[in-house]
């Protein structure tokens, strides 16, 4: 059994607290992602050649909001879903820029500059710089390395 099966016997809540993202909006996603693969698939002919991949899309989707959710290695997600690490990576590299071509967002950038409603409620916050103390964190330097002068 798949971790998605395995996901979606869940409670509603329970499926929600781990993915992100509710059962239903999960199958929207799922569809337009399922729309936007096959039009990538049809810009080049070259692409439908091969062998198929076992690992289904639903649970591609599924590791991308896992990792989005909870910012999990890639190691772990590839102990999760019995794929290796880098293939973990590679999945989830093609699957988000796949979900933001279906999503219709031009790039992740967008997500962060423009008042956009986001789907995933994780997203990465910058640190904020000490205002008190700033010295034992800064020492005022530019450069790492010293600068020679000729």
């Amino acid at each position: 059994m798949s971790l998605y099966e395995r996901y979606k016997l869940k409670q509603p809540a329970e499926f929600t607290r781990l993915v992100g993202v509710s059962y239903g909006t999960f199958q929207i996603i799922l569809d337009k992602l399922n729309r936007q693969l096959v039009c990538y698939k049809a810009e080049k002919k070259i692409r439908g050649r091969g062998r198929k991949s076992s690992f289904s899309i639903e649970n591609q989707l599924l590791l991308t909001l896992i990792y989005l959710r909870q910012y999990h290695t890639f190691l772990q997600l590839g102990e999760m879903f019995s794929i290796s690490e880098s293939y973990a990576q590679k999945r989830y590299d093609f699957i988000s820029r796949q979900l933001l071509r279906s999503l219709a967002v031009p790039d992740k950038k967008t997500l962060e500059t423009e008042d956009l409603t986001v789907l995933i409620d994780v997203t990465e916050q910058a640190i904020e710089r000490p205002v008190n103390k700033q010295r034992q964190y800064y020492s005022g330097k530019k450069n790492s390395t010293p600068s020679k002068h000729c």
